[in-house]
């Protein structure tokens, strides 16, 4: 069910750091990507180096992404690369957040038709 367009323009910010365009290139291909999944309405895109002491040498990255659907509460997902497994991997926070709203659109849209959540004893959760 892919769509053809978001009714507002993506937003892509950059905060405290310069703009990259191989970053707003993989956002872009990551919010195509969300507008098969449901009608986006509109997204957000922030991308910051938030503040740090002045003793870290690699500065980290931070992303958020709003993703406005139609009578739906605005999805808010945020991912730094604190983790060390992305230590220095811009594009492995892209593929860390986004894939989190991937998630919160698939139970947004179970929960649109009527699923239900089941958690087992094991802690893995079941929809249908």
């Amino acid at each position: 069910m892919a769509q053809t367009g978001m009714e507002r323009p993506l937003q892509i910010v950059f905060r405290n750091m310069e703009s990259s365009p191989a970053l707003e290139a993989a956002i872009r291909q990551r919010v195509e990507r969300l507008q098969q999944h449901a009608h986006i309405i509109g997204c957000r895109v922030v991308a910051e180096i938030p503040h740090r002491s002045a003793g870290g040498a690699k500065l980290p990255l931070a992303i958020s992404v709003e993703v406005e659907l139609r009578g739906r509460p605005v999805i808010v997902v945020k991912d730094s690369e604190a983790r060390r497994e992305s230590k220095g991997d811009q594009l492995a926070v892209v593929t860390h957040v986004f894939e989190a709203v991937e998630r919160q659109l698939r139970e947004t849209s179970h929960s649109r038709k009527g699923a239900t959540k089941r958690i087992a004893e094991d802690g893995s959760i079941s929809v249908g």
